[in-house]
C-alpha cells in the first residue's frame, strides 16, 4: 500500500525531480514543437521550443534558464525568445517552472504560465503572461491563495483548459480530512478580461490517485444520502474496504467526502472523523 502511495507521489513531484535532474546536467537541449498545442505544455530549462505565440504565422523559439543563489535563497528567471532576453525574475525559492497553455482560443495567443518552486514543491509568485511580437504583455498574477481562502495553496498545479478563458488547477489536500488523510482534487478558474476568478462550486472532484487509493475499514460508521443528511444508506463494517471519489463544501464550512463501497453503493461521510480506516495517504 504505501509503495502505491509512494508511486503517485513521485508522479505527481514529476517535473521538480524533472528540473532538479536538468540543473545537474550540462550541454544544450532542444525539443521542436512547432505551433500546434495540446493540454498544458511543462518546459525544460536549457531546452528550445517552437511555438507561434502571438498568431502571425511565424514560430518563435522559446528557452529559458534559472539559476540559484544559495546564500539568499533566491532563484532568477531568464526566459528568451529568439535569443533576445525579455523577461527576467527573481524571487525567493529554489527554482521557477514555465508552462505553455491555451486560455483562450479565440484571442491568437498562447498563454506561459510561470512560478518560483519553494521547498517541497510549494508554488510561489505565480503569473500568466502573453508575447505580442516584441515584448511580454498582460502579466496576470495568479493569486490562488485570495480566490481560495478556505484552502490550503501550498502545492498546485495547472492541468488542463478548455480554450473558452476556463483553467483547472490540481491541489494537494486544500482542507485537511482526518477521516480520508491526504489527498488531491481539482478547483476550476475563470480567466477574463485580465482578471481571475475561481468557477462556484461545492463539489469538486478527486484526482485519479485519490479516486483509486483502497480504505481497509477499522472502525464501522454510517454512510449517508447527501451531505449533511441524516437518512443513511448504508453501513460500512469492520474490514470492509471503500474508495472515495468527491469532496463537498458546505456552507456552513463543514466537509464531506462522497464513498463508494464494494458494491458500488455511493454515500456521504463528514470529513472530521478519525480512526475510521488502517492507513490513509499522508505525506509533507
Amino acid at each position: 500500500m504505501k509503495n502505491y502511495v509512494t508511486s503517485y507521489i513521485k508522479t505527481f513531484l514529476f517535473f521538480s525531480i524533472l528540473a532538479a535532474a536538468l540543473l545537474l546536467k550540462s550541454g544544450e537541449y532542444s525539443a521542436a514543437e512547432g505551433s500546434k498545442l495540446e493540454g498544458v505544455k511543462a518546459l525544460d530549462q536549457k531546452t528550445d521550443y517552437q511555438y507561434d505565440l502571438n498568431g502571425d504565422g511565424k514560430v518563435e523559439t522559446l528557452r529559458y534558464q534559472v539559476t540559484e543563489n544559495d546564500e539568499k535563497h533566491e532563484a532568477t528567471l531568464k526566459l528568451y525568445i529568439d535569443k533576445k532576453l525579455c523577461l527576467t525574475k527573481t524571487s525567493d525559492g529554489l527554482l521557477y517552472r514555465v508552462y505553455v497553455l491555451d486560455l483562450d482560443a479565440n484571442d491568437n495567443h498562447l498563454d506561459l504560465f510561470i512560478h518560483a518552486v519553494l521547498e517541497s514543491d510549494g508554488v510561489k509568485n505565480a503569473f500568466f503572461v502573453q508575447f505580442d511580437g516584441k515584448k511580454f504583455i498582460h502579466n496576470v498574477p495568479f493569486e490562488i491563495n485570495k480566490l481560495t481562502k478556505k484552502y490550503s495553496t501550498y502545492r498546485y498545479s495547472i492541468e488542463k483548459t478548455d480554450g473558452k478563458g476556463n483553467f483547472t488547477a490540481l491541489l494537494d489536500t486544500p482542507i485537511y480530512s482526518p477521516a480520508i488523510g491526504c489527498y488531491l482534487c481539482y478547483v476550476s478558474f475563470r480567466m477574463e478580461d485580465g482578471e481571475i476568478s475561481i468557477i462556484p462550486s461545492s463539489t469538486y472532484d478527486l484526482f485519479k490517485f485519490s479516486k483509486e487509493y483502497k480504505y481497509k475499514t477499522v472502525k464501522a460508521f454510517t454512510v449517508y444520502e447527501k451531505a449533511g443528511s441524516k437518512t443513511a444508506v448504508y453501513k460500512v463494517k469492520k474490514g470492509d474496504i471503500v474508495t472515495f471519489d468527491k469532496m463537498y463544501l458546505a456552507k456552513s464550512g463543514k466537509v464531506y467526502f462522497r464513498t463508494i463501497n464494494s458494491k458500488g453503493s455511493k454515500g456521504w461521510i463528514l470529513s472530521d472523523q478519525e480512526g475510521l480506516f488502517a492507513e490513509q495517504p499522508a505525506w509533507g
